[in-house]
């Protein structure tokens, strides 16, 4: 009946092949309904451990943080005075997608411009399409996560340059200094938001080289200068975080990369096969091929596509490479393949081809997976609904464990275990010392447990993270020798106790091991005690930074 009526009232009268035009109603009725969706998404869509993550560097707002710049936590921080809640954590991405939406759609025209040609209907069809129907990007246009921003970022940066060049070759001049100082502006929030900016600003600089030619590049020196004047200045936090923390995040990041490099099929397989999933295999085989022919004409320098192409590539092969030799995160690629779609949705013209079929067959069951599956995850009764029929078929609902449990773990510990934790609010800062006279200070064991436990538990408390293996914002922030004689009462998974290092740090008083039902095969610790005096902690706590693993 829905779908009637939407191809009735709405979608009626679009001509694929008229020129597009913003004034038509259809375009602003799809994207203001997926908007106004993913803020749907956005308030009652289970928080996942890295956007509890981010959401916790919140509370502590800095220049930088270990393991991504900072404007993940300031836009955390900024939704957080306006909301409470999921919908306040990520208040701010669903409209960065809209946004970066309606450039992939500038990005489009400008590529037709170039070329001389109108930018069509069927091709900004294309583009809702291959935005709000590929699963990687639906989320991360809803979720706490520095793609969002990151991805609002490079498709602005696309859209100037694109028009920078544009203007000049029709004008027969250089590239317009206040267009390079916008090109600097969203360069520089995308490298607020994450380390990709780097090799895609490598790429864009590539681009224009190969488009334009050496010559006529050296004369648009002062389009480049202000470029990356602005865009440095604006990402500057990160590097004055950097210099003052002995590059911390600059070594993590590079750990992430290419170190303990060992080579194996078994990684690039996964690699792909992740790619494939968050992509779809139709639309991830689609831009690659599209990506890959376009190289391969004739004259593929003098195709506006190569501000597209060029720095997909240089992020891909450097991720790709990456993968050859260790445990890569195939989402890691995703902000190249959204700079395709706008070059892609030129070609692609998948609704008057011999294959619409098809096509439209993949499409709905894209919208299946993008769209729905999201909606009904965000109804409380339908997720009630799943763990009590895993559970039923099961036996029991562990696989479930990481995405459920933290809304009803401090509920569940109380009523199955008798477990009640007494939790103060969230003072920044407020002296430790003052604290922990009487009342017992909460930690747990593991980064995302630490964050979740913060994010759900009654007056989101400060939790602390005694993990000392592995480093994260906790490492920084929570100071151990701080809490020294604190008591302290530790949560968390059996999986990450490390019985030898909690003794080394507490005087533990008691330990107790359960389940929670559905749960049953996840064991929890409960361990209870104090902290030791603070010249045993201090050494502890310099060691770990001596020799944290980044």
């Amino acid at each position: 009946m829905f779908k009637k009526y939407v191809q009735k009232n709405i979608f009626t009268k679009i001509k694929f092949n008229s020129q597009f035009n913003w004034k038509q109603s259809w375009v602003w009725i799809i994207l203001i309904a997926t908007c106004l969706l993913r803020l749907f998404w956005s308030a009652n869509f289970p928080i996942g451990n890295d956007e509890a993550y981010y959401w916790d560097w919140s509370r502590q707002l800095q220049l930088s943080y270990v393991d991504a710049p900072p404007f993940v936590a300031w836009i955390a921080f900024l939704g957080g005075l306006l909301f409470s809640g999921e919908i306040g954590v990520r208040l701010f991405i669903p409209i960065f997608y809209f946004f970066t939406t309606i450039f992939l759609i500038l990005c489009a025209r400008e590529i037709e411009i170039i070329k001389n040609r109108q930018l069509t209907n069927e091709t900004v069809i294309s583009i809702f399409i291959l935005s709000q129907l590929i699963p990687i990007f639906s989320l991360e246009g809803m979720m706490l996560i520095p793609d969002g921003p990151l991805l609002f970022g490079i498709s602005g940066a696309l859209f100037y340059l694109l028009k920078a060049n544009r203007k000049a070759l029709h004008k027969n001049s250089s590239l317009a200094i206040k267009d390079g100082l916008l090109l600097g502006i969203f360069l520089g929030l995308a490298g607020l938001s994450k380390y990709h900016a780097l090799p895609i600003s490598i790429g864009f600089f590539i681009a224009t080289l190969v488009f334009r030619g050496i010559s006529a590049s050296i004369k648009d020196y002062k389009f480049w200068f202000v470029a990356i004047f602005v865009s440095i200045v604006i990402s500057s936090p990160v590097f004055v975080w950097n210099y003052n923390n002995n590059y911390a995040s600059f070594r993590f990041q590079s750990q992430h990369g290419f170190s303990d490099f060992n080579f194996s099929f078994y990684t690039i397989f996964k690699f792909f096969l992740g790619i494939s999933l968050y992509l779809m295999p139709w639309f991830f085989i689609s831009l690659l091929y599209f990506s890959f022919k376009e190289l391969k004409k004739n004259k593929y320098y003098n195709s506006p596509a190569i501000f597209s192409i060029i720095p997909f590539y240089f992020l891909f092969l450097i991720i790709l490479i990456s993968s050859m030799g260790k445990q890569t995160l195939a989402h890691w690629v995703m902000p190249g393949f959204l700079l395709l779609i706008p070059a892609f949705a030129i070609n692609w013209k998948p609704l008057q081809s011999k294959y619409k079929s098809i096509w439209k067959k993949l499409f709905y069951l894209s919208f299946a997976i993008s769209i729905i599956i999201p909606t009904l995850l965000s109804f409380n009764f339908i997720n009630n609904f799943i763990i009590r029929n895993y559970a039923y078929i099961n036996g029991n609902s562990d696989t479930l464990f990481q995405f459920y449990i933290w809304k009803d773990l401090e509920i569940f510990m109380q009523d199955q275990q008798n477990i009640l934790l007494s939790l103060n609010e969230y003072k920044q800062n407020e002296l430790v010392s003052k604290k922990c006279d009487n009342d017992y200070e909460i930690a747990s064991l593991k980064w995302f447990w630490t964050a979740q436990m913060a994010f759900h538990f009654k007056h989101q408390p400060k939790i602390y993270n005694f993990d000392f293996d592995n480093s994260s914002f906790y490492t920084w922030r929570d100071k151990l020798y701080e809490l020294a004689e604190c008591k302290i009462i530790i949560v968390g998974s059996q999986d990450h106790f490390q019985a030898n290092e909690i003794f080394k740090i507490m005087n533990v008083e008691e330990i107790k091991k359960f389940t929670l039902s559905p749960y049953t095969g996840k064991n929890i610790v409960f361990i209870k005690g104090s902290l030791k005096e603070e010249g045993v902690l201090r050494k502890i706590y310099e060691n770990t930074l001596i020799n944290i693993r980044y």
